[in-house]
This record gives C-alpha cells, structure tokens and sequence, in this order.
C-alpha cells in the first residue's frame, strides 16, 4: 500500500514569536486543493509558540530544549508525517502568496527531482547587512548556471569548488521533498547543513535537487556581530566536511597570522570612522566587536596582542608577509561590500551605518577564521591554539 497524496508542512519551533504567527496565516490561506498536514516539533517554547500551532491545527510533539539536533530532530519528524511529500520549514520563514504551497508542490514534478527549495526574500524590518546578504544569495543563484547532476562520487571530487556547491545547493529554510527518499536515505547526523549533506547523498544516488526562483518566502536574520562571527565559522568547518574541500586552502595561516589580519582589519575600520567623522559613544568604544574577539584567544596569545607598541610586538606584526596580503584582500572585501550596501540600502543614519561596518567586519572576518579552521581539518592538523580559539565556537548555532 503507498503512501497517501498531498502534503506534510514541518516546522521545528522554539520561541517563535510573532513572525512565527504570521507564517502560521500565510499557510492557512493557501489555494491548494490536496490534503495538508502541519507538524510542530517544539523545543519548549514559553511564548505562546505552541498555543499558536494548536490555533492552526497542528500537530504537536514536545522535545526538550537541549534534544534539538538539526538532523536528527528532523529525521524523527518525518516518522510523523502521514503524506507523500513532506516541506521543512523553519520558524520565521512566512510564504510571500497564497500560491506558495502549489508552487512548492509542482517543484517536484520533475523527473529525477528528489528535493525542490524556494527562494528568500528579507524580512520588513530587515537591516542593510541583513538585505544585502539574503539578497546576494539570490542573486548568486538566479545567475548560476543550470549544472547537470552528480555523475559519481570521482565526478563530484574532480568538480572545482563552487560548482560542487551549486550541484547539490539544498536549503531547508523551505524545502519539499519526497517522504520515500527521506525514508530510506535520512538525513546524515552532521550538527549543522544537514541539508546540504543529505544532497549530497541523494544526488550521489541519481537523483537531483531544484532551485524555485519564482516561489518565495520571506527570511532574514538581524544578528549580532558576534553571532555572525561564530555562524560562519560553523558554516565554513561544515560545509568542508560535508564536500570534502574548501575553496581554497589556507591550512598554512596560523593563529598568528589570523590576529595579525583582525588587528589590520580594525585599524581599517578605524580609519574608516574617522573619516566619517563619526564619534564613537564610550559604550560602543568599550563594545566593538574587533576589541571583544582578541578576548578569545588563548592567554600566552592575548599577552603578545596586548604589548602592541612594544618592540617585540611591532616585530611580531611585521614578521607575516601572508597576513598582510590576507589582510589587505579583507579590508578590500569590506570596502567594496560596504560600497554596494550604501549604493543599494540607504542608511536611516550615521549610527546605522555604523553597525552596518560591524556587521560586515564581522562576517569577513568569520569567513578568514573559518577557512583557515576547516583547511586545517581536512588537512589532518589543527595547530592547539587554534583548536583552543574555535572549539567553543562551533556549538549553539
């Protein structure tokens, strides 16, 4: 006997908010004829989360909070759902038309397509850091190239970087998949991009994962400077172990080295306040995100950085042709992102551009620290002080 038709929406939750409530009326006014099943697995949520499914006729499981795992929670969910196909959702992604399901629907028509995905757009309130990037994603898909599928695991090793990324780009912000494929190929145990890892998987097995440009939900993050640090150092050390390399290989760039491109990266941004002519409050002096990250590094480390005008350490600055290359390309990236976010995202004010600069320092900064981690893994050898740095790091993301 198969599997019954129409559709099963899951949704992992914890403190969902608002925002959760309004992707909750988006899905209730869609014009799709079939059956619909919605499944919350909530991770004790306190806000009125859960009230909030059980209004929308969800089903609800209960884990605890600390039980969550991006795959594994997943996994279980799909036990759960009584459809052929199933979409993973998460909490603040809100469908932009009462099409959106249908849309989603007809992405696995196809043949060979195992898992479809939609696109993003931002949030209303979204910053300009926050528009830019989700927008740059887009963007970056739109005009990829339509690639054909994974041939073979040596096919997929011998690809150059980025067209290994884009053959298997799967994104469970809202994705559709079919139940059978999820049942007997689950998502891998990976601690994050577990979608990313179950495309490989399925694209190793023939089958092909779609990108929907014209279906549409609306998701973005305003996060934290250093949140955003430590997400793409997660993003970097996965991804590489999920494709097996990175895009390029930085195994030989120290801890050292990675202090002495943050300590040029903020003397960039410094110059680049001044010249704005902006006056730094005394708590934002106290706060930059630059002035916290040396606060991770190992002691004997953090001593050498705090002898700054010594002579040894004038030396020290100066003994890494490597870092300075690194550091002249990232204060470039920096320069030419804030470029195009001012042409595109006009600032509300000096102080918006402000965090704006934080924002994409930041994430420059997570990408270096994060390459030069997840090289060094594949490579077999991680240095102990950086291990000592991004080992806290990679968990709560």
């Amino acid at each position: 006997m198969g599997i019954e038709k129409g559709i099963t929406i899951i949704i992992p939750t914890y403190n969902g908010g608002l925002i959760f409530s309004e992707g909750l009326e988006m899905i209730g006014r869609q014009a799709y004829a079939g059956p619909v099943q919605l499944i919350v697995v909530d991770s004790g949520s306190t806000d009125g989360t859960i009230e909030a499914a059980e209004r929308a006729g969800a089903i609800i499981r209960r884990i605890d909070n600390g039980a969550f795992h991006h795959a594994r929670t997943r996994n279980m969910a799909v036990s759960l759902a009584a459809f052929d196909r199933i979409i993973f959702m998460v909490q603040d992604a809100v469908p932009c038309s009462d099409g959106w399901l249908s849309g989603m629907a007809h992405g696995l028509e196809e043949d060979g397509v195992a898992a479809a995905f939609a696109a993003q757009i931002p949030q209303m309130g979204a910053t300009p850091y926050a528009r830019f990037e989700i927008e740059s994603i887009a963007r970056a898909r739109i005009e990829a190239p339509v690639l054909e599928g994974v041939q073979s695991l040596e096919s997929f090793q011998k690809m150059p970087y980025d067209r290994a990324y884009r053959s298997v780009g799967l994104d469970n912000v809202c994705a559709i998949y079919r139940k059978e494929l999820l049942e007997k190929t689950p998502f891998p145990d990976v601690d994050f991009a577990e979608d990313l890892a179950w495309a490989v998987k399925i694209s190793l097995l023939g089958h092909r994962v779609l990108y929907l440009p014209h279906i549409q939900v609306r998701h973005s993050h305003n996060r934290s400077p250093d949140y955003a640090f430590c997400r793409q150092i997660v993003n970097s050390y996965w991804v590489a172990r999920i494709l097996g390399r990175v895009r390029e290989d930085l195994s030989h760039v120290s801890l050292p080295d990675l202090m002495r491109i943050t300590v040029r990266v903020r003397s960039f941004m410094m110059q680049e306040v001044q010249n704005r002519r902006y006056r730094l409050k005394d708590g934002k002096k106290e706060g930059l995100f630059v002035d916290r990250l040396p606060g991770r590094y190992p002691l004997i480390h953090r001593m050498r950085l705090a002898g700054a005008f010594s002579f040894l350490s004038r030396q020290w600055m100066a003994s890494s042709s490597r870092a300075e290359e690194m550091g002249r390309k990232a204060r470039g990236d920096i320069a030419y992102q804030m470029a195009e976010i001012e042409k595109k995202y006009p600032m509300r004010d000096i102080d918006e551009w402000f965090e704006t600069l934080e924002q994409v320092t930041a994430n420059t900064l997570g990408r270096i620290y994060g390459e030069v981690y997840a090289s060094s893994v594949l490579e077999g050898r991680v240095p102990r002080p950086l291990e000592e740095f991004v080992r806290p790091l990679l968990s709560g993301v």
